[in-house]
């Protein structure tokens, strides 16, 4: 989610949110129009299909196709805000200098994102299925769709595109999905680069990964994983 505020009388609210249920950008968008009592909503997703459905829950706010690293805001944002999708950005030091050019001197950021762990990721078995025998001839060029940084690699891109680091957490949670099947169904929604390369055995491929995930985390309906909460400013002009 990408949070914009004005400091003026007319307060601007940019969101952007290129996570998996099509719902989140609607659903947070709505949620901080609620808090506004004047101001303009701006939401921004990667999805024509989601920016149609959040159009259609909410015609009196403003939608549009974009991404962190095509959006054109240069000095127009006071906050942003990025939920769950950075790792999902493969160039990572571009993104922050686009957040870094969005904002105003004296703004501030907000991201949370999949880091690096000592424990195998989710992402990390799917490309551990992508070698097995059965699935190697239709993933011989492909390569890794996402990234899991380490935290202080982070906060070091973060500083070289000049910005302040304010604070950041690392926190290793789970998720419990309801049973192995909702879990598989959640995993299947957010793999399109994987079940691009095998039209027809999609779900073939994610129950896979799901089992051999089972082994790394003791359940087929569990998702663990390590998170970096960072929050930083662009300095003052």
């Amino acid at each position: 989610m990408l949070l914009r505020v004005a400091r003026d009388d007319r307060i601007r609210v940019g969101v952007q949110d290129p996570t998996r249920p099509p719902h989140s950008l609607t659903r947070i968008t709505a949620r901080i129009a609620d808090r506004l009592t004047t101001g303009e909503i701006r939401g921004i997703d990667v999805s024509p299909r989601m920016i149609s459905a959040a159009q259609d829950r909410h015609p009196g706010l403003n939608f549009e196709v974009g991404d962190l690293l095509t959006m054109p805001y240069h000095a127009a944002f006071d906050v942003v805000t990025s939920f769950n999708v950075l790792h999902w950005v493969l160039d990572q030091r571009e993104v922050y200098a686009r957040i870094r050019a969005a904002l105003r001197p004296g703004g501030w950021a907000l991201v949370q994102f999949v880091c690096g762990s000592l424990r195998p990721s989710l992402e990390a078995t799917a490309m551990n299925v992508c070698r097995q025998p059965e699935w190697a001839a239709s993933f011989g060029d492909f390569e890794a769709p996402f990234v899991h940084p380490e935290a202080d690699d982070v906060t070091r891109l973060v500083q070289a595109v000049g910005l302040e680091v304010i604070s950041a957490t690392v926190d290793d949670l789970r998720w419990d999905f309801r049973s192995g099947s909702d879990f598989e169904r959640w995993v299947g929604a957010g793999f399109g680069d994987w079940a691009a390369r095998v039209p027809g055995r999609e779900a073939a491929f994610v129950a896979e990964v799901v089992s051999r995930y089972s082994e790394i985390t003791g359940s087929d309906r569990t998702l663990l994983f390590t998170q970096l909460r960072l929050r930083m400013r662009r300095p003052e002009a």
